[in-house]
């Protein structure tokens, strides 16, 4: 019997990775007007930020069916493997739901989903805790039992650089989105019981990477636990936080990701964050 976890690609660890971690990563369906792509199959990180940049309207993300859970459950649950799901927030997405109704077919099996409360590379970050949790050997409730642990401590700050998807998005008035740009205001967000939302603002790009920081030292790093950085589209002003970063926390290891289609339809091109198992003391 093998534990068996799935994610979502709304976490935003790369799809060439499910062969090295032996994991699965089901893939959001974006629309762009009436054509519908596959994230990761006939639609890419380059591609997508593109059409985006390309389209007088937002795309849309599809999220992911219970059939679809069912098709990657059925050949785990025949083997009687146990199975971990570690979804999108059930706050931005009915995927945790399509996860449930698919574990209901399946009355005697063992399948575990979990409210990840996350996203992206906070998301992502997870995915990689339980792949280590697995590979040391504990089964499915034991690696829920810390993932429910952690999930209340990980911390995720990101810059949003462009207003101007905000303001496509209904998030921000088109006035708003004039004065912002004009003062080159970035709005800082966070992810708070399982959702988005903005908890500061910044003048500059620079000022928005050190308010970030600054938030990371309050609450203190845990380095049993990497630390992730992300962008959308903007691999340099990854590199420039990541370099901010090194010079006032104490980090032992980072990771990279690209944001995609699930976040990166709100966010925009742009935006740079980080994400990070927080100490115990600041919780």
């Amino acid at each position: 019997m093998a534990l068996r976890i799935i994610t979502d690609s709304s976490c935003d660890q790369p799809f060439s990775i499910q062969k090295d971690w032996n994991i699965d990563i089901l893939s959001f369906h974006v629309l762009f007007g009436d054509n519908e792509y596959i994230d990761g199959q006939n639609l890419n990180r380059q591609q997508f930020y593109r059409m985006m940049s390309e389209s007088p309207t937002l795309p849309k993300t599809a999220q992911i069916s219970p059939y679809e859970f069912k098709e990657v459950f059925n050949p785990y649950v025949q083997a009687g493997d146990e199975i971990l799901v570690l979804p999108i927030s059930k706050e931005m997405s009915g995927t945790y739901n399509g996860a449930l109704l698919a574990k209901a077919s399946y009355t005697d099996a063992s399948i575990h989903v979990v409210d990840t409360l996350n996203v992206t590379f906070a998301l992502a970050l997870l995915v990689e805790v339980a792949v280590k949790l697995r590979d040391e050997g504990l089964d499915a409730k034991s690696i829920v039992e810390k993932i429910d642990e952690l999930k209340k401590r990980i911390r995720l700050y990101a810059v949003i650089d462009d207003l101007k998807y905000l303001k496509m998005g209904g998030r921000l008035s088109s006035a708003g989105a004039a004065v912002g740009t004009l003062l080159n205001i970035k709005p800082i967000i966070s992810v708070v019981g399982g959702k988005v939302v903005g908890i500061d603002k910044a003048r500059g790009q620079k000022a928005g990477y050190q308010s970030i920081i600054n938030y990371a030292k309050k609450d203190g790093i845990d380095n049993s636990y990497p630390v992730y950085f992300g962008h959308s589209n903007y691999p340099d002003a990854m590199d420039k936080l990541k370099i901010l970063a090194g010079e006032q926390l104490k980090m032992n290891e980072t990771r990279s990701a690209d944001i995609g289609p699930v976040v990166g339809t709100h966010a925009g091109p742009g935006a740079v964050g980080l994400a990070f198992i927080s100490a115990p003391s600041s919780n």
